[in-house]
């Protein structure tokens, strides 16, 4: 005795959605890479390396947030935020940069990350080169966490 068609079917669905939901899923979508291109897949709030940066110290971590700074000189730099915290990314030995005009869009990170303090003099540049910054408003060391990017995915960008 044979099964129906439609048992047949029903079979073959749920045989078909157990292989999917065991296949895993990218945690990076498509975009436009820079740099090295992103090797981890296991995504760390920005938040959390706020919060503990002395827990992710020298080791390599992947970033998303949305960019809501960038250099306007070159794109050497970009802050990336998440919610409240903040980090603001260099590329590897000043090798790759970002579009200056790619504030706004979201970005997956991957890099060594370090709580830090800008002397006045860094901060100020910085702020130069920040859209509407004005370095007079720098007074004294800025403490900040920092990233160097081994390689940068812009999502929406083509």
């Amino acid at each position: 005795m044979q099964p129906a068609p439609a048992v047949l079917t029903l079979l073959l669905l749920i045989s078909a959605s157990v292989s999917f939901a065991t296949e895993p899923e990218s945690s990076v979508p498509a975009g436009k890479d820079f740099g090295a291109g992103l090797t981890l897949e296991r995504l760390t709030e920005i938040g959390e390396v706020a919060r503990n940066p002395e827990r992710y110290a020298g080791k390599p971590v992947l970033l998303r947030g949305r960019i809501s700074e960038v250099c306007q000189r070159k794109g050497c730099w970009m802050i990336l935020r998440e919610g409240e915290a903040s980090v603001r990314i260099r590329f590897k030995d000043y090798g790759f940069f970002v579009p200056k005009d790619c504030s706004g869009k979201q970005a997956y990170v991957e890099g060594i990350v370090k709580a830090e303090t800008l002397s006045e003099k860094t901060a100020r540049h910085y702020e130069e080169e920040s859209p509407g910054g004005d370095p007079s408003k720098v007074k004294g060391p800025r403490r900040e966490l920092g990233m160097t990017a081994s390689g940068v995915r812009l999502v929406g960008v083509e």
